[in-house]
């Protein structure tokens, strides 16, 4: 089988041969009459006429005198007819081709056809080619039309292969479109105007998130990107304006998940003089009228597992009843004693009552992962919604609601606070938790409190996110997007073919992900020796164990892959769970404290704290870390797999492991969401890194 180096210089030698003919293959003007679908559509008004279609080719088939090819456009793919007695003469002036010269063409080349509508023998709606000129010669291959592009890897980072291939994939960005179109049209309907703000903050607002930060040259100063519209558009209704709106990029310097990206498009709007009630009308019309504008009649929708039926009324929940009905407690009068009982009957972690805000707010998201919506959900509690206004007649309760689908939340609306005074208190409040180092606390920005001083009505704002179309698709976020975020890898066919590009890229765009968090940090390894002494010495259980083993494992090996560090990487797989046995609640903490009092490296410690994110809030910033978030549980789950297989590992294929992994009832106990966080943040096809732990595992077994 030919290589692509191979296939691309063979196409190479076709652009050659027209030149030497004097055609030009990349002409700058073209002609198309109607686009192809058209044609098909309307075939009787079209029938025996001449038009003129471009496209790409996708399918070529030469019989003698005559040859067939199917020509894709946007639209759709219409069969062209090419006869040797219709195409003797040629002007290669105007890069048309004579049906002796064909052959140079290949699949993936774009041209333009002239001729007249026709239906051959057997029946197919065709154009009977009178001329035909070559717009661009392909030099690369499609992937193949039949399998499709199937490795995601590359589905995302050559996105332009898989909206070429994958007509799902197409049409889902025009409707990501067409999502974004229908609410501007809903709003311009509403008489609400977007007006486009900075994207360049001195000071970030409006959120609690870590943003990215760039440099101005011209006036010497450090910039944000914004992490939300809000404070700016609120300037606006200050200024005098009644209602605003902006649709615009985002930018939140935090991990990855299928449900979050840190550059992605936000809405917001604020409407002067208006209510949460109303704004909780308004934000359901708004629902469906985009859901009608992009989907017609399509009503009902599965998202994540879930039935949501966007054609009945949508449900009111009291976030007060709902938690008095499920966990029988009061969340304006029980105790943090109280909530930290509910909390260990539910089995959550100590960490999650820290305090009452937190405790309340994690019970909550348990109960939301039951609800298929469309809901709201009312009467939060104020001392969970801090900067939003109370209810003049129970001050304890915030005037917000949320949109709730498929066990998410899908947006935020209440009545913005317009008293200076409170929201310096609110500020400062936050100011204090910035100083005492919580990162994602909202800066103080005294310019929007003066603002406030000089007075702005009372407003209702709203804000979503383009979540809400990857919901509606039922898609991940890097698939809701054309160009998700990945890290810079060239595969080896691009240093073949441009071998130039290793030395620019390699100083351009250096992996920070494969270099350590301690990278001038002096340290010694313990050996491994010492470590399955330290492994043994707290660790009782057989399994325990040997899942240590495997993951250290499958961690060297992918250390050798990816040439970094063997035993640091190894050492880190034998030893994240080393506390587990022993203080299971605690975990990893009580390891971390054992790593640092030895001074093993921060890679390590980082990487440890990282598999366990979800208690410790610590996001995988290495390609260790995340290797081994992906790995943990992954090594666990294919384990007992093999257990059940009369063949244990001999034949197991990741398809296989991927049905399984579909079955929730097989090892139920295994977090799934984890191992996919975990891939995600790795950033490797999940197939693949199923093979690759298959191998490795197989190994191990013998």
């Amino acid at each position: 089988m030919a290589t692509l180096k191979e296939l691309r210089e063979s196409r190479i030698v076709k652009l050659e041969k027209l030149k030497a003919l004097g055609i030009d293959s990349y002409p700058a003007n073209s002609r198309k009459t109607e686009p192809n679908q058209d044609i098909l559509n309307n075939y009787d008004s079209f029938e025996g006429k001449e038009v003129s279609v471009t496209g790409r080719i996708f399918s070529f088939r030469k019989h003698g005198k005559v040859s067939f090819m199917d020509l894709k456009d946007m639209s759709g793919s219409i069969q062209i007819v090419f006869k040797e007695e219709n195409l003797k003469e040629f002007d290669p002036r105007y890069s048309e081709l004579s049906y002796e010269i064909l052959d140079l063409l290949d699949t993936g080349d774009f041209i333009e056809v002239s001729g007249i509508v026709f239906t051959t023998q057997r029946g197919e709606k065709s154009i009977e080619a009178k001329k035909v000129r070559i717009l661009t010669k392909s030099l690369r291959p499609l992937p193949d039309s039949w399998d499709g592009l199937k490795d995601k890897e590359t589905r995302l980072r050559r996105r332009y292969l898989d909206t070429t291939i994958n007509n799902d994939v197409f049409q889902r960005f025009i409707r990501r479109a067409k999502f974004w179109e229908a609410t501007r049209l809903f709003f311009k309907k509403h008489g609400f105007y977007e007006i486009n703000i900075p994207v360049l903050e001195q000071i970030p607002g409006g959120a609690d998130a870590n943003p990215f930060i760039t440099h101005m040259e011209a006036i010497d100063q450090d910039f944000y990107l914004r992490i939300s519209q809000e404070l700016q558009l609120k300037r606006l209704i200050g200024g005098g304006y009644e209602k605003v709106y902006e649709i615009g990029p985002r930018f939140r310097n935090e991990g990855l998940s299928d449900e979050h990206l840190p550059e992605h498009i936000g809405m917001e709007f604020y409407w002067a003089y208006a209510s949460w009630t109303e704004g909780m009308q308004f934000v359901k019309d708004m629902f469906n009228f985009v859901i009608e504008y992009v989907y017609g009649d399509k009503k009902v929708f599965t998202i994540k597992g879930m039935t949501v039926d966007f054609s009945k009324d949508w449900e009111i929940i009291d976030f007060n009843e709902v938690m008095k009905e499920r966990y029988g407690i009061d969340v304006f009068t029980s105790t943090l004693e109280e909530v930290r009982e509910v909390l260990k009957k539910e089995k959550m972690s100590e960490s999650d009552g820290a305090n009452i805000q937190r405790g309340v707010d994690t019970l909550w998201k348990k109960i939301r992962k039951t609800i298929a919506g469309p809901a709201f959900l009312i009467n939060h509690p104020k001392y969970i919604s801090p900067l939003s206004k109370a209810k003049a007649e129970e001050r304890h309760i915030a005037e917000r609601f949320q949109p709730i689908i498929a066990g998410s939340e899908l947006g935020n609306g209440w009545s913005e606070n317009n008293s200076p005074m409170d929201q310096l208190d609110d500020f400062m409040i936050q100011q204090k938790l910035r100083d005492a180092g919580d990162a994602e606390a909202q800066w103080l920005d005294i310019d929007y409190v003066e603002m406030l001083e000089y007075g702005m009505p009372p407003t209702f704002g709203w804000g979503h996110s383009e979540r809400v179309f990857w919901f509606l698709e039922d898609v991940t976020a890097r698939e809701g997007v054309p160009f998700p975020q990945l890290r810079f890898e060239l595969d080896d066919s691009t240093r073949e073919i441009y071998p130039f590009v290793n030395e620019i890229y390699e100083f351009k765009f250096k992996d920070k992900n494969k270099e350590n968090l301690g990278a001038a940090e002096k340290y010694e390894l313990i050996s491994r020796d010492e470590a399955l002494e330290l492994l043994n010495n707290h660790v009782a259980d057989e399994y325990q164990l040997m899942h240590s083993k495997m993951a250290a494992q499958v961690l060297e090996k992918y250390a050798e892959k990816f040439g970094a560090d063997k035993e640091l990487w190894y050492l880190t797989g034998l030893l994240h769970d080393l506390d587990y046995y022993e203080y299971p609640e605690q975990h990893p903490e009580v390891a971390i404290k054992w790593f640092e009092e030895r001074n093993f490296p921060k890679d390590l410690i980082h990487a440890v704290l990282a598999h366990a994110h979800s208690k410790t809030n610590e996001e995988p910033k290495t390609k260790l870390a995340s290797c081994l978030l992906a790995t943990d549980e992954l090594c666990g789950f294919i384990w007992a797999y093999s257990l059940m297989r009369p063949g244990g590992f001999d034949g197991m294929e990741a398809s296989s492991v991927l049905k399984k992994f579909k079955d929730k009832g097989f090892a139920a106990k295994i977090d799934r969401e984890e191992i996919q966080t975990g891939v995600n943040y790795f950033g490797v096809d999940f197939k693949e890194h199923i093979d690759f732990v298959i191998s490795v595992l197989k190994e191990f077994k013998k």
